[in-house]
């Protein structure tokens, strides 16, 4: 859900009326990053992880422009740390605790992140668990079957917790309250070479957000029905993720997962501000 602003954007003439033709790939993050760096892609649109902090810290011309999805204190859950029906009755038998537990989630990311503070806040040690592979296409199909403790985000939570497929363990608001998701990044083409371009990408992206913040108009569910290719039903049931309709990201909640990618050892260094954030685009677009 928190690719729906780009969607929105090409899908109702944003970029074209900034003359843009935007092509959306899909590809995995480890190539959308050196895609990035290569001038093979423009923009990466994606979860907060290490590697393209490193890469930052390496002098590489990449930067984070904008937000793309934060925890908020929604009704609804957008993210949660979920587990199979039988697995989550035997944690909550257990007085929560995960002693013993599989767990599956993606080395570096967001979802280890998140499950670092949920074992602080059971005090669970790390070597208390067990962990595994997350199955390849996982995350594509929350109804393949994963006897373990994973991340699970919309649409497909509010889809397994209505199938009874799991039940949730904790929220990633609970977790982490505010915390950063998800973040547009620049490349050097639209930092350096073509910046009008970036303040013009900005605009459209920006009309895509507000027209998301809209909420479930009848138009909204329509395009994200046609590019998720899920039912319009189901779109409408989701929680959509929290995004700040001026692009601006709150730093301090990307501090914290940072913190924790230097403590893990998963970022090579500390990294300051302006190392990773450029505001300007936003500002310009506003």
């Amino acid at each position: 859900m928190t690719y729906a602003p780009l969607v929105i954007a090409k899908e109702e003439g944003f970029f074209a009326a900034e003359g843009i033709d935007a092509e959306l790939v899909s590809i995995d993050t480890s190539s959308a990053l050196l895609a990035l760096h290569n001038g093979e892609l423009d923009v990466f649109s994606g979860a907060m992880r290490a590697g393209m902090f490193n890469m930052m810290l390496k002098g590489l011309p990449l930067r984070v422009v904008a937000d793309k999805g934060h925890a908020a204190g929604h009704p609804c859950s957008s993210e949660a740390l979920v587990a199979p029906v039988k697995i989550a009755e035997s944690i909550r038998a257990a007085g929560g605790s995960l002693q013993g537990q599989r767990v599956a989630v993606a080395r570096g990311g967001l979802s280890e992140f998140l499950l670092d503070q949920l074992l602080e806040q059971r005090k669970t040690k790390r070597d208390e668990i067990q962990f595994i592979d997350l199955p390849q296409g996982a995350n594509a199909s929350f109804r393949q079957k994963i006897d373990a403790v994973r991340h699970l985000a919309d649409p497909h939570l509010t889809e397994a917790i209505r199938e009874n497929l799991v039940q949730i363990i904790a929220t990633g608001e609970d977790l982490s309250p505010g915390h950063q998701t998800a973040v547009v990044v620049y490349g050097k083409r639209m930092l350096h070479d073509d910046p009008e371009l970036g303040r013009r990408f900005m605009r459209a992206y920006l009309r895509g957000v507000r027209r998301y913040n809209d909420g479930k108009t009848p138009r909204n569910i329509e395009i994200l029905s046609r590019a998720t290719k899920l039912a319009p039903e189901i779109v409408q049931r989701s929680c959509w993720h929290a995004m700040a309709s001026d692009g601006r990201i709150q730093p301090e909640a990307a501090q914290r997962i940072l913190d924790w990618s230097l403590r893990r050892g998963y970022l090579d260094g500390d990294i300051q501000l302006e190392q990773w954030w450029d505001p300007r685009f936003i500002e310009a677009a506003r």
